[in-house]
């Protein structure tokens, strides 16, 4: 009778979500980003708030957003007496209160735009080092990127269609984008695609990167685009077949191979596989927690049985690499976001580390920091290229063709496309159902008309080597039958069959001979005229 009761009260109240009964509207958004039924009463925790605000802030919500939301779910913990134990969500309050105050000194704190030095030495410490060679609109791009948490791939992609930018217009510093309009912006995005034939994945790169400069450093409007498109053509997914994927897997030599199972056998895809650590394998759940993937979202992804030790001997390995770091004096790692000033320590920390690490020490291109970094994408690139090479495949087979093969077996299977889409991590239900035009295409089951067809390749050829090449024809009863009513046509016939060359010569003296009667001919009409006029 509680749970009916409390279902009831859900229930009725939803009738009036769109009227803005935000502690509802926030309860039920809690609830679906924990996949919570809407009639279930359920008791949410502090922690279940606490990372349910952190999403919200990767989804660029601001802090004072982040505290009505909290206020909205107290106030919703109100209407709710009858439940024991309620999460107390006051600390997380004020600690949003103060985190909102410090964020207002440091935007009065901050120094106006003609104070470019001083801001890039403050930022930098910060976020990293800023080479003080490039423009200074650059500059600027790159630390407010920083800021946002982009992943440094995005940062070189967008700082790259930036300078084609300025380079196509002739633009020099952050001075000369004043003159810069949404015209301008037009032109370029159509030259991209008309004069520059490039994909419409480049276009779109450019399209992003020139809005977040205008957004984040010109602090200006974009506007609307009117540009010419490029022409997205459907590709469908190059997938192999699971006798392939073995022998692929089986010709890739360690740890690569590894790489390869994970990446057949989790669906990630290779940047992910990558930037696994040693915390993120769960040997007693059997899954593996893939984060900082694309969109900046986690995910659980099932650990396959046949590479669990395979993970644990490359864990033993990766332990023996890191003690000897720790010797040296030079075990550290790349922490994501601002960990490494939450937990000044965590990047010495084994559990950090990258499973798959490179063999050498590198710096890191922001921080300039001495760290041991994963292993290159290029690296497994080659190595399996080498393996298809040697197999003789020439099927175009890349690290995401372990990620098709992964959805398209599972589909083959039976699996729930909705369980698929979770795995590999999308977002549209249209991204997945793409491999469902794979499956819906059995070439395997359609016979081609050519394989029905009983065609005699063996040429009747006579002993004669005079003769040529075409076979001769037998003379059949509706042959017979023919002759009868076209005689003279049959009769042809008979004679081409019999001897195909001296037909054609006899067709060439025809030939010769009409001409001779033709020019003849024209001969005495011009001879004719002439004596005419003479007369």
């Amino acid at each position: 009778m509680y749970f009916f009761c409390i279902g009831d009260y859900v229930t009725t109240l939803s009738k009036v979500a769109n009227k803005h009964d935000w502690p509802l509207i926030w309860y039920q958004k809690l609830s679906q980003f924990y996949k919570i039924p809407r009639e279930t009463p359920w008791n949410f925790t502090q922690q279940h708030v606490i990372d349910f605000l952190i999403a919200q802030r990767r989804a660029n919500k601001k802090t004072s957003t982040r505290i009505q939301i909290v206020e909205a779910l107290m106030q919703f913990q109100k209407r709710r007496p009858q439940l024991q134990n309620q999460a107390d969500l006051s600390e997380i309050k004020t600690k949003l209160q103060k985190l909102l105050r410090q964020e207002q000194q440091e935007q009065a704190a901050k120094p106006l735009k003609g104070d470019k030095q001083h801001a890039y030495k403050h930022t930098a410490d910060v976020k990293g080092r800023i080479d003080p060679s490039e423009p200074d609109v650059i500059q600027q791009f790159r630390i407010k990127m920083r800021s946002g948490k982009h992943q440094y791939s995005t940062e070189k992609a967008y700082v790259r269609q930036v300078q084609l930018f300025m380079r196509e217009r002739q633009l020099k510093c952050l001075a000369d984008f004043q003159s810069v309009t949404t015209a301008d912006v037009e032109s370029h995005l159509s030259d991209l695609a008309v004069d520059g034939n490039v994909a419409p994945t480049t276009q779109n790169q450019a399209y992003y990167a020139l809005k977040l400069l205008f957004e984040l450093v010109l602090d200006r409007d974009f506007g609307k685009i009117d540009a010419i498109r490029s022409t997205k053509a459907v590709h469908i997914p190059s997938v192999m077949s699971r006798s392939e994927v073995a022998q692929v897997i089986s010709h890739i030599r360690p740890p690569y191979q590894l790489i390869a199972k994970l990446l057949y056998g989790c669906g990630m895809r290779i940047s992910e596989c990558l930037r696994l650590r040693v915390k993120d394998i769960d040997f007693e759940m059997k899954r593996i927690e893939v984060h900082a993937s694309k969109g900046e979202k986690s995910r659980f992804v099932p650990l396959p049985d046949s590479v669990s030790q395979s993970l644990q001997r490359a864990i033993r390995s990766r332990r023996v690499l890191h003690d000897k770091d720790l010797e040296e004096g030079t075990a550290s790692v790349e922490l994501p976001f601002a960990l490494d000033k939450k937990y000044p320590n965590a990047h010495h920390e084994f559990k950090w580390q990258f499973l798959f690490a490179s063999h050498k020490l590198s710096r890191n291109p922001r921080t300039g920091k001495l760290q041991r970094h994963h292993i290159h994408r290029d690296t497994f690139m080659a190595n399996l290229a080498a393996a298809v090479s040697e197999l003789g495949f020439n099927k175009r087979i890349t690290a995401h063709t372990f990620r098709h093969s992964f959805a398209t077996h599972l589909l083959k299977a039976g699996t729930d496309i909705r369980n698929i889409q979770e795995l590999l991590g999308h977002n549209d239900i249209s991204t997945t159902m793409i491999y469902l035009h794979v499956l819906n295409v059995e070439t395997e089951k359609v016979v081609s008309p050519l394989d029905t067809l009983e065609i005699n390749t063996q040429n009747k050829t006579d002993h004669n080597p005079a003769k040529p090449l075409i076979a001769s024809l037998p003379q059949t009863n509706d042959d017979e039958k023919i002759s009868d009513i076209y005689p003279s046509s049959c009769s042809a016939n008979s004679a081409i069959a019999q001897d195909p060359l001296q037909h054609l010569q006899g067709a060439q003296n025809r030939t010769s001979y009409f001409g001779l009667a033709l020019a003849i001919g024209t001969a005495l009409v011009l001879l004719s005229t002439m004596l005419g006029r003479f007369t």
